[in-house]
């Protein structure tokens, strides 16, 4: 389960690199994968945890 955190990390760093550069395109890129993969690791935890 140690990817699954290292995933969630990848995530902060993706959002905080993001946010900082959120006047350009790339910096809004960079969000939207951050919230996607904050988004994918819950999802996976869910479905680890009800099925």
């Amino acid at each position: 389960m140690h990817w699954l955190l290292t995933l969630i990390v990848i995530g902060f760093v993706l959002l905080c690199v993001g946010f900082n550069y959120r006047d350009k395109q790339w910096g809004v890129g960079l969000l939207s994968l951050g919230i996607l993969t904050m988004f994918s690791t819950l999802a996976f935890k869910m479905y680890i945890t009800f099925y």
